[in-house]
């Protein structure tokens, strides 16, 4: 493994520093089905596809919710971000392995900074990150959408070149492999209720379809094996 390149080290944040086995966005997607179903006076299995229709078709839920509901997107963050996060804890391991990396180190998510933030303290990983970018940052275009990382790389000033992004969700390292980032994948499985409604569309967001220069599923075994490989 030679990233000998890299100068930029960026993270996805939810499912992506953090287990998915800790249901932290299992309870944010039920804040979202619970606010579709109270704003647009639907059902909660009507609310649950609504929720998912738009966050296939425009990279998230909220997007969707602007263009064809017109959402205030603060009320949105706000209600589904308000979850219990006590099931987090000190990751030392994650800690010290990201504080090793040589270069800025980069939260790039499609929630809120102060949800970032939260989780960040949560794991004590408080004095790891350099920079927190946001959906806000992107005047809320989300990841996949190619411009929120044309943001995300001019406001930071970086080259995508000597960038490396890892994420849980294939779909979302399509851009950023176009532009020239070395890409890896957390590799992640799709979510139970989305295998129950039979989203077809979402099989492939958990696949790796050829961005994914690397392919793990433990973020500390693959800093590991980068140190250890960095030695020889």
């Amino acid at each position: 493994m030679d990233l000998s390149n890299i100068k930029n080290w960026v993270f996805d944040l939810d499912n992506t520093i953090y287990s998915p086995q800790k249901d932290i966005f299992g309870q944010i997607d039920k804040r979202m089905t619970k606010f579709i179903t109270a704003k647009l006076k639907v059902n909660e299995d009507d609310a649950f596809k609504i929720q998912k229709k738009y966050f296939i078709k425009y990279g998230t839920t909220l997007a969707g919710l602007m263009k064809e509901d017109k959402v205030q997107p603060k009320d949105f963050l706000d209600f589904v971000h308000d979850i219990d996060l006590s099931c987090l804890s000190a990751d030392t391991e994650l800690s010290s392995a990201i504080k090793q990396l040589k270069g800025k180190k980069i939260i790039f998510t499609n929630g809120s900074k102060t949800h970032a933030e939260k989780v960040i303290s949560r794991l004590e990983l408080n004095n790891v990150f350099d920079e927190i970018f946001d959906i806000e940052d992107s005047q809320f275009i989300p990841k996949p959408q190619i411009q929120a990382y044309l943001d995300f790389l001019k406001k930071l000033k970086l080259d995508p070149k000597k960038t490396i992004m890892f994420e849980d969700m294939s779909r979302n390292l399509v851009p950023a492999k176009k532009l020239g980032m070395t890409t890896v994948l957390i590799k992640r499985e799709m979510p139970m209720k989305e295998k129950k409604y039979h989203f077809k569309e979402f099989e492939d967001l958990w696949k790796n379809n050829n961005e994914a220069d690397y392919i793990v599923d433990d973020l500390v075994k693959f800093f590991n094996k980068y140190y250890k490989d960095s030695k020889k």
